[in-house]
Parts: C-alpha cells; structure tokens; sequence
C-alpha cells in the first residue's frame, strides 16, 4: 500500500468507527477517538477498567497521524502512520474484529417509478494480505472484487467501493438479481486470480533469499560437518539452528484474509464503473 491508499483506509475506518475528525491537511489529520477505537489502538485496559469500575466519564485519545512527513509542518507532533507501522497494523487488526464480514447495499438518488422495482447487482469482495517473508519482511494488500452474475473481476475494489454510499437494509423498492455463483465458488475464483497475480511479480527477493539460505546452510555444515563425529549436545544444536535457519531464510508467500463482504450495487452505476474499467 503507499501512502494515499494508507489515509484513504484511515479515513474510511475513523468514519466507519465514528472517530470525529478535529483536523486534516493534505500531509496529515488529527481525529478524536471514539472509545471502542481507543481501547483497540491505545492497548490501555487499567484505564478502561477504572473507567467502568468507577463509572467516570470516559476520555478517549486525540491523535495525529502524519501521511507525509517530509512536508508536515515543523511544529507538529503526531505519528507517521505507514504500511508496517504498529499503529496502521493495530488498525488492521480492529478492523478484521470488527468488520470481518459486511453485508452492504449502495443508497442512490434513483427511485423505482410505477411501483417496479430497481434491481442490485451482487458482488462479493475480499481484502486479502500477502506477506512476502524471509529473513526480511514485505506485506501488501490486494482488493478484490468479482460480480456474482457475469464472473468478471476487479482490482482496487475497496477504493472504488469508498465512493459510493451504503447502508445495511435492503432499501425500499429495491431487489436482487440473482447470484450464479455462491460465497464459496466466489472466493474461490479470487484466489486462484490473485495466485497468478503473484505469479507474474518479479521473484527476484526469493531467489535473493534462497542464496542466503544456501550461504547459512553451508556455513552451518562448516561449523558442525557431517563426516564429524558430534557429541549429543552438538546434534542438538545443529538441528535447533537449521530449522531457524529455515525459519528465518526460506522464502515464502503467506497470504491471509483481512475482511470481506457482499456489495449489492445499483444495476445503471455498476454499468457505468464497467465501462470505465475497459477504457
């Protein structure tokens, strides 16, 4: 994620968690957190115990999020917020407990005429992590979508989801077309889309690591040789430090799921983001 999809998420989770925001400029903004954002972000449960236990007003954190700290101002004290920042993962995490799972529907200025009703196009999104791991580590987010009726999918979902507006009802004189294809079946065609995404990246960083874990390997060969007759204790040792070295050198790909959800969006919008994407 760079940095403008890192504030486009922070935005969306403070507004989504009712975080007031106090301040913002293009390098940063300053929100007030609500408590439940608070007690995710802050990790201070005495505080809150107290709150609870002695029924006290509770005063949840102001804080400042820096996006660009080359061009803050000179004066402002805040954290810069990127991807792998404890901060920004710590919203992850809230994110995944609270939001795991959403069921959506788009509100538009559109109104059925005649008493008809307005059909809602299904699609089922995910937000997945991938994390790039050897001795070093890489993490990126891939935001998929796939429409339910026709297969096709989108990249950069969530984004174009951001600009719409949703509610959790099913609106009046609205219906859905129906789905050919279930939950399950979709997922499963956004894994095996974002399996060849990463297919077609540049490897190099596991190829890179691999030679480091051949250097390891041989130098721990070095240290304990096989034609060496080893003591007890030595055997341990080795083995103990070569399945560290493989833990820590052998690169490999982890990919986990952060959230996801059915967005029922209106028939004549979905159309109109269709063409968009083809041009």
């Amino acid at each position: 994620m760079d940095q403008t999809q890192i504030r486009e998420f922070t935005e969306r989770f403070l507004e989504h968690h009712q975080c007031k925001v106090v301040e913002t400029a293009p390098t940063h903004l300053v929100t007030q957190l609500s408590i439940d954002v608070d007690k995710d972000l802050l990790n201070r449960p005495f505080y809150w115990m107290y709150v609870e236990k002695m029924g006290t007003t509770p005063q949840p954190a102001q804080l400042c999020f820096i996006f660009d700290a080359d061009n803050r101002p000179t004066e402002l004290s805040g954290e810069y917020l990127f991807f792998g920042a404890p901060r920004f993962k710590m919203m992850l995490r809230s994110a995944q407990k609270h939001g795991r799972f959403v069921r959506l529907y788009q509100e538009t200025h559109l109104r059925p005429r005649y008493g008809n009703s307005l059909p809602y196009v299904p699609w089922f999104a995910v937000n997945f992590k991938v994390s790039y791991i050897s001795d070093q580590k890489k993490d990126t987010i891939h935001q998929l979508g796939i429409n339910l009726q026709s297969g096709e999918i989108r990249e950069n979902f969530t984004e174009e989801l951001s600009s719409l507006q949703w509610t959790h009802k099913l609106p009046t004189g609205r219906h859905l077309l129906p789905e050919k294809m279930n939950g399950a079946e979709a997922l499963s065609e956004l894994e095996y889309y974002l399996d060849d995404l990463l297919k077609q990246e540049d490897h190099t960083w596991a190829e890179e690591a691999h030679k480091r874990y051949i250097d390891e390997m041989k130098q721990l060969e070095a240290y304990f040789p096989e034609k060496k007759e080893l003591a007890e204790e030595q055997v341990k040792n080795k083995e103990a430090r070569k399945r560290e070295i493989i833990r820590q050198y052998h690169p490999r790909v982890e990919v986990e799921v952060i959230n996801a959800g059915y967005f029922y969006r209106d028939l004549e919008v979905s159309k109109w983001m269709q063409q968009q994407g083809k041009r």
